[in-house]
């Protein structure tokens, strides 16, 4: 309400219009006055129409629920009481005043009532209201102080009494549980469960039996009756004899234990290449295996090809291959006497010799281009190399690991070979390139050309064979085998572009580019392999897939000079690491950085801006999800470096020599359980020079194997070839300062549980 004046605002006002038919009677009484400060009762029957055009604020007395029938009894006689006064007041005034006709204000004069709370004191000790009654002789449609006539005191009752406290959500919680009813109980003859509900008063996770407030039983139906029995069946067909187990014992490797026994334990079940139920344990059919050496394993130089100080392993005879079922080492070496030649070993001194002399007039150099390759043919190692007798020139030869098993390829077609493409093995057999441009297929037995394979023929098309026949000639580019598929690149009329071949006859063929797309260093991924290409703005990543399909994955271009890059993958090469692709371009400066290309998430990242040339010296191995390589990194020089293919995961892994200098980095094997490096260390600030390491992530390098003992001795390791591993050995070639340059072999079973070492 707008008073109009600095007067305290009222808790309720009420106009009564001085005109009989609006006066209140006791007949119109709906309900108890309102008291002040509680809330009004609705009544439905009868609204309470607005005085004057005024809003009107109507209150209507509640009782409180807990006060008593006396107290109730008491406010409504004083109520009935106030009524009745105000009535008869009203009346009074209303027959004393002048008719409405005979002036113009007197019905202006109303009688009003105001209402003010009151609180606890010596009249209402519990609070209450008092009602005010007058008229409002000025006019101002406020009830003041010397216009109330009378006064009514309305107070509140005794508080009720307090109800008991409920249960706390936080101190109880609902539950069900349930239990099992065997069979034969009372309430469930064939079984059920119980289920109980109740209240997990003391929080100890279960019911106890007085929190249980219901319990509801489902009981298991009854069986029902034994139908007819059925006619007996046929009787099954006669199960496959069990492979028999067996045991056997066996004399270690001379190359990995000179003394002691291993005994193998496994099924005769023909797993592999083994025959099945012949009573022999193969290699294959070995489930498990005791171990056990009396002296620690072998350790140190493979042969003394060339006796004495002299190198019998140098450059272009530095090849080698272990055969795991003839446990045989083959290499490439030289006595100084005949030349470089095939030699055989069974990894030690004393077995080592020149298995043939291929060229009796000079080097035949095996392996010095297509190296050496192993497949299984029919059950038998094969190894397919190249070799030069001194009379054809340098044609592919195959051995078994015997003098009588080693023999120059025959066929219809050429096997001089003079390409650094790293044979593939597919198809039942190697395939490689020759010097004049053809893509060589061979079993050991004979050469021809990869689509002139039977199954390969066979299964292509008029239209393939149409195409293939176009090809120009077979580049060193690409060779690379992936689920079935021969990727490889050649040359046609469109340029050098990419191919893929099934060995059941399917082809594939892309033009990615005018002119020559000249890919390379492809690795597998879903639905078919990344490689490197030209799309003319340089060399990118490509994705090509299985359905001939082709999708460009990267835009790299040099930031110095904003020209395409051409440079990429060149040293690293492409590793997969789940969905990302690692690999090395050339994008600032004058050395290549570490790159990543996510598959999934179709983003390209730069890893590291400071670790440089990544790979450069020795390539990239993947051991347990990470990529370990050599690079060059700010104040630790040419060091190892890894990468989980993530910007956070990628670094420096060692300074294993300090400051400036460098590791010198040769080469990484990995085997199952362990990753090496041959590089240059230093142990208490003495120089090792070139080693044999154990690497873990996060932990520093483990000297295993120093081929050349003594402070700032230099064995050279890795200057020549490169690092293998096998089943049972890392072979590397080093000079241990009185043989010379030779092959050097450590028997990794030293670094595990897998051997009992008895000393």
């Amino acid at each position: 309400m707008e008073t109009g004046q600095n007067r305290p605002e009222p808790k309720d006002l009420i106009p009564l219009r001085l005109f009989p038919e609006h006066m209140s009677t006791p007949n119109e009484l709906d309900g108890p006055a309102p008291i002040a400060g509680e809330p009004a009762p609705q009544n439905p029957n009868k609204a309470v129409p607005a005085l004057h055009g005024q809003r009107t604020q109507a209150q209507h007395v509640q009782a409180h629920p807990n006060r008593t029938t006396k107290v109730l009894a008491v406010l409504q006689v004083m109520l009935l009481i106030g009524a009745l006064g105000i009535s008869s007041y009203a009346m009074y005034t209303v027959a004393t005043w002048p008719d409405a006709s005979e002036s113009n204000t007197a019905s202006t004069n109303e009688l009003l009532v105001r209402t003010e709370g009151r609180g606890a004191d010596g009249i209402c000790l519990h609070g209450g209201s008092t009602v005010m009654i007058g008229l409002d002789l000025n006019l101002n449609q406020y009830l003041d102080g010397d216009e109330v006539t009378s006064e009514t005191n309305l107070c509140h009752g005794l508080p009720g009494l307090t109800g008991s406290d409920g249960v706390s959500v936080a101190e109880s919680a609902s539950r069900i549980e349930t239990v099992d009813l065997p069979l034969g109980n009372s309430t469930c003859p064939t079984g059920g469960i119980a289920l109980m509900s109740g209240l997990d008063g003391n929080q100890d996770g279960a019911l106890d039996e007085e929190e249980i407030t219901s319990t509801d039983y489902l009981c298991h139906g009854s069986l029902g009756q034994s139908g007819t029995s059925g006619s007996t069946g046929l009787n099954g067909a006669e199960g496959v004899p069990g492979a028999p187990a067996l045991v056997a014992q066996r004399t270690p490797l001379a190359s990995v234990c000179a003394s002691g026994l291993v005994i193998d334990f496994g099924l005769d079940d023909g797993k592999g290449d083994a025959i099945a139920l012949d009573g022999i344990m193969h290699r294959h059919e070995v489930i498990s295996s005791l171990k056990i050496c009396n002296q620690p394993l072998f350790v140190g130089p493979v042969d003394d090809y060339n006796t004495g100080m002299s190198d019998g392993i140098t450059t272009g005879c530095d090849q080698l291959l272990w055969m795991p079922d003839a446990s045989l080492l083959l290499t490439a070496g030289s006595n100084g006497i005949n030349g470089c030649e095939l030699w055989s070993s069974d990894g030690t001194p004393e077995a080592s010799t020149m298995m043939i002399e291929i060229n009796p007039t000079g080097d035949a150099s095996p392996g010095r281009y297509a190296g050496f390759t192993l497949f299984v043919d029919n059950g038998h190692e094969v190894v397919i190399f190249d070799a030069d007798d001194g009379v054809n020139g340098r044609q592919l030869w195959r051995t078994d690991g015997t003098a009588s098993g080693t023999q120059q390829l025959s066929g219809n077609i050429s096997t001089n070979v003079d390409s650094t493409v790293e044979p593939v093995v597919w198809n039942g057999g190697v395939v490689m390139l020759n010097n004049l441009g053809d893509l060589l297929w061979t079993d050991g037995s004979v050469a021809m050309k990869a689509v002139d394979h039977p199954t390969v023929y066979a299964g292509m098309s008029n239209e393939d064979r149409l195409t293939v026949g176009g090809l120009e000639s077979y580049q060193a580019s690409l060779l690379y085998v992936e689920n079935g598929w021969l990727w490889f690149s050649a040359k046609s009329q469109n340029g050098v572009e990419p191919y893929a071949l099934h060995h059941q006859g399917g082809f594939l063929a892309w033009d990615l580019t005018i002119g020559d797309a000249a890919p390379s260093s492809a690795v597998d991924a879903p639905g078919g392999v990344v490689a490197v290409a030209d799309n003319g703005q340089g060399r990118q990543l490509v994705r090509l897939n299985h359905d001939g399909s082709h999708l460009w994955l990267t835009a790299l271009t040099h930031s110095g000079t904003g020209n395409p890059t051409e440079r990429v993958a060149e040293h690293l090469g492409l590793h997969r690491l789940g969905d990302v692709i690692v690999f090395d371009a050339l994008t600032s400066g004058v050395d290549p950085q570490l790159w990543s290309h996510n598959l999934t998430q179709a983003n390209t990242s730069l890893l590291s801006t400071t670790l440089l040339a990544p790979g450069d010296w020795a390539g990239g191995v993947v051991h347990q999800g990470r990529l370990w390589f050599d690079c060059v990194a700010p104040s630790i020089a040419h060091e190892v470096c890894s990468s989980d293919g993530t910007v956070a995961g990628t670094g420096p892994e060692t300074d294993m020599r300090a400051g400036s200098a460098s590791a010198l980095v040769r080469g990484f094997a990995a085997t199952e359980g362990n990753l090496f490096v041959v590089a240059s260390g230093q142990i208490n600030g003495t120089e090792t020079g070139a080693c044999l390491w154990s690497l873990s992530s996060g932990a520093s390098p483990t000297l295993v194997y120093d081929p050349w003992p003594g402070a700032n001795n230099d064995s050279s390791a890795g200057m020549y070839g490169s690092v293998h591993a096998s089943e049972h050995h890392v072979m590397f070639i080093a000079n241990d300062g009185q043989t010379g340059h030779e092959w050097h072999a450590f028997s990794h079973g030293s670094l595990t549980d897998e051997w009992l070492i008895w000393i």
